[in-house]
C-alpha cells in the first residue's frame, strides 16, 4: 500500500516537472541571423565583470569567442522596452533601445507576442592587453535578423 502510495506520488512530481518543462521551452524561440554580428550591447559597470567572469583574465591576444545568448524581454519601469542579455546565466547587458523596439515589433508581427525568452547566437570580443595600461574593452554582438 505505501509503495503504492509513493510510486503515485513521485509519478505525479515528474509529470508537473515535464509539463512545467514544455511550457517553459513553448515560451522559448530561438532566433537565427546572418551570421554577421551586427549588434552589439550595451554593457557597463556590473555587466563588464561578468563578461570578465565568463572570459577570464586578459592576454596579449583579443578574444574572439562565440557562444548562445538568451534574450529576456523586460517589463522595465526605467525603459519601457528593455530586452536584457545573458550569456550562461550572466547578465552582460541589455539591447539598445532602438533594436529592442525593432525585435518586439517583429514579434508581434510574426505572432510570437507572448514570447519572453529568446535565444541566439552571440560574440564576445576584446579583452586584449598590451602592456603598460593599454587594454581592450569587452564588446558583445549579437547575430540577429535584420
Amino acid at each position: 500500500m505505501w509503495f503504492l502510495f509513493f510510486a503515485t506520488l513521485i509519478f505525479s512530481g515528474l509529470w508537473w516537472a515535464v509539463l512545467a518543462w514544455y511550457k517553459k521551452q513553448r515560451l522559448r524561440t530561438r532566433i537565427v541571423g546572418n551570421g554577421v554580428f551586427s549588434v552589439q550591447i550595451n554593457a557597463a559597470g556590473k555587466h563588464i565583470l561578468n563578461l570578465k567572469k565568463l572570459c577570464g583574465r586578459r592576454t596579449a591576444d583579443c578574444i574572439n569567442r562565440k557562444t548562445e545568448a538568451c534574450l529576456t524581454i523586460e517589463n522595465n519601469k526605467l525603459e519601457k522596452y528593455a530586452v536584457r542579455v545573458t550569456i550562461q546565466g550572466y547578465t552582460v547587458g541589455y539591447l539598445p533601445c532602438a533594436s529592442a523596439i525593432n525585435l518586439r515589433h517583429a514579434l508581434i508581427n510574426a505572432g510570437l507576442g507572448k514570447v519572453k525568452l529568446l535565444e541566439c547566437a552571440a560574440n564576445i570580443r576584446g579583452t586584449w592587453d598590451a602592456g603598460q595600461r593599454e587594454q581592450g574593452n569587452f564588446g558583445v554582438w549579437l547575430d540577429l535578423p535584420k
